[in-house]
């Protein structure tokens, strides 16, 4: 069975995680590389965001 696992994080950690894969993304299309993995992550990362968009904790 996969493995879930949930991070709660703040803007300033959301942007850091959000900004290296889109780095690494583009690192990985210059070297004519697939980037797949890192594109469906990178929608995993936006998608939760916005799941959880609006809510305070005790909503959760």
């Amino acid at each position: 069975m996969k493995e879930i696992y949930t991070l709660r994080l703040d803007r300033y950690d959301y942007g850091i995680i959000l900004n290296t894969l889109n780095d690494r993304r583009t690192e990985m299309i210059k070297n004519d590389q697939d980037t797949e993995i890192i594109d469906n992550t990178l929608l995993k990362v936006i998608e939760a965001k916005e799941r959880y968009k609006g809510c305070d904790r005790s909503e959760r």
